[in-house]
């Protein structure tokens, strides 16, 4: 399905938006916690332009996108993993790092919702964190252009792996990861 997806909807939105894709390189082979900052609904799509078909993909979805039935359909047909925003659900937990062990890179945005392109490392949220600890793979921090317009140019910046390691334990460990992966994200932001 998301052979399908990239293949048919893929020129469709190149046609609509220019991609310009920095940083490729610093893709690694093995699977990583994709982590991207998210202002617009359609930076999902953009991210799976920009990484083309190199990765398997599991992605990380709101729990209510998946009580609209035909997007529902689709979300499952890609891997995507309901997201309880309000609690932590150790069956999601359990799924987004089996996603990683069985080959599959995870994409989560660390703020757990859009936003209006103004935050700061605070806003993060520890689960992409967390995930990239037990499943031992490194995050990938990567920026996605905030202003996007019709025939216009987005920007997607790719930052080199950032492996799942910091000082402490528990939940202060993980903010401490998250809030470096962030302001990561942040600087590359800057770039643009």
């Amino acid at each position: 399905m998301f052979k399908f997806i990239y293949f048919v909807a893929g020129p469709f939105f190149r046609l609509l938006y220019r991609v310009k894709v920095t940083g490729k390189e610093n893709i690694p082979e093995a699977p990583v916690v994709v982590c991207a900052n998210h202002t617009a609904l359609l930076d999902p799509i953009f991210l799976c332009l920009a990484f083309g078909m190199k990765q398997k993909w599991a992605f990380m979805a709101k729990q209510e996108l998946f009580r609209i039935p035909v997007l529902s359909w689709i979300l499952k047909k890609v891997g995507a993993i309901p997201v309880n925003r309000g609690s932590t659900d150790i069956s999601t937990l359990r799924n987004a790092i089996s996603s990683l062990t069985a080959g599959k890179s995870l994409m989560i945005f660390p703020e757990g919702t859009r936003t209006n392109g103004e935050t700061d490392v605070s806003a993060a949220k520890t689960g992409a964190a967390m995930i990239a600890c037990r499943a031992k793979v490194s995050l990938l921090p990567v920026f996605v252009s905030t202003k996007k317009h019709i025939f216009g140019k987005v920007n997607v910046i790719i930052g080199k792996p950032i492996k799942a390691e910091a000082e402490g334990s528990g939940n202060a460990k993980y903010k401490a990861l998250v809030e470096n992966v962030f302001g990561e994200i942040l600087r590359l932001g800057g770039e643009e």
